[in-house]
């Protein structure tokens, strides 16, 4: 525990809706120790990024309804901390990279200036001092001619750039923990490369803890100790990366590692998991993952089965895994 720098438990978040209750989240744990990269997988509308945002408190309340047991941030206990507290805590003790950068950044302000804002609020500089700080923070993201960028709006830069420039406003303040949501989504193949590389470095050298949420299986190869694998708002599975990545124990999981293509299985046929993710209104009974799953029979369809597994942190939550944890440990 002392190691643990993010703590999260029986976390809930719910919509409230005119045709019913939208459950988004359903009681996950999460535990990220020092340093560690932990990635949060799973198709779109899983509750990935909506448990992100539910970690950092940017939900609004209404109309969303959140509950959580328990939320620490190394020796911050953030469960209960009302807002204008939580305000001084994001920037400098945990950050987020969003998905589109041309929507989280401000049109109307440089690069620079927002990430002045970023010291004049969590250090005390002076605005030239800040803006030395900035163009370090660019610098150190490998933004070039990073003194001019600084003077740049956001829609004058590339989609590489953009990102490039949310990665130093999260790290400016060298925070405890980084969340990244699908911090490449946007961007072609050989931008994502770099940006990803850039991300690692910082994270590797500040030993800065990071979330990862991602559907991308090739970033999490790349960039995760720990996998969380996520199915209509319940962990399903968590294992080590490499663990998850040679043997995975839950049908889900194994059906997204199959279904990427190899260019050494050229004789293997396509692989596709049938039908999509549940509404989120209409979640059928039992386990969530059994009208899609070859494995299903009548207790999956009846009782959900809980998440279990030995102390080594490899857990399952399946009626019938491909292997049980601890045989995959033996």
């Amino acid at each position: 525990m002392a190691d643990t720098v993010l703590g999260v438990r029986n976390l809930k978040v719910a919509f409230p809706c005119p045709g019913g209750v939208i459950r988004a989240v359903e009681g996950i744990d999460l535990d990220i120790h020092r340093g560690e990269c932990a990635a949060l997988v799973g198709e779109s509308g899983c509750g990935k990024s909506v448990s992100a945002q539910a970690i950092m408190k940017l939900l609004n309340t209404p109309p969303a309804v959140c509950r959580v047991d328990k939320l620490w941030l190394d020796d911050l206990d953030l469960t209960h901390l009302p807002d204008r507290q939580m305000e001084r805590i994001r920037g400098k003790h945990m950050a987020m990279i969003f998905q589109d950068a041309m929507t989280a950044l401000n049109p109307v302000l440089t690069v620079g200036k927002q990430i002045d804002e970023i010291y004049l609020r969590h250090s005390r500089l002076s605005r030239r001092e800040a803006r030395q700080r900035t163009i370090e923070a660019l610098e150190l993201v490998e933004v070039p001619e990073a003194r001019s960028r600084a003077n740049s709006y956001p829609h004058q830069l590339s989609g590489g750039m953009r990102q490039r420039v949310l990665i130093a406003l999260a790290f400016a303040c060298v925070p405890k923990l980084i969340i990244a949501d699908e911090p490449t989504t946007a961007l072609d193949v050989t931008i994502q490369a770099q940006v990803l590389d850039v991300l690692k470095n910082m994270q590797l050298v500040h030993r800065v803890s990071a979330l990862l949420i991602t559907h991308d299986l090739s970033v999490v190869a790349n960039m995760a100790d720990t996998v969380y694998v996520m199915y209509a708002g319940k962990i399903v599975e968590r294992a080590a990366m490499q663990e998850l990545f040679l043997e995975p124990l839950h049908p889900y999981t194994h059906g997204l590692l199959a279904s990427v293509p190899r260019i050494s299985d050229e004789r293997q046929p396509f692989v596709q998991i049938p039908d999509a993710v549940p509404h989120p209104m209409r979640k059928p009974a039992g386990c969530y993952f059994h009208p899609r799953c070859p494995r299903s029979n009548d207790p999956c369809r009846q009782r959900m089965p809980r998440l279990e597994g030995p102390d080594d942190g490899r857990a399952v939550r399946c009626w019938h895994p491909l292997r049980q944890p601890h045989e995959v440990r033996s």
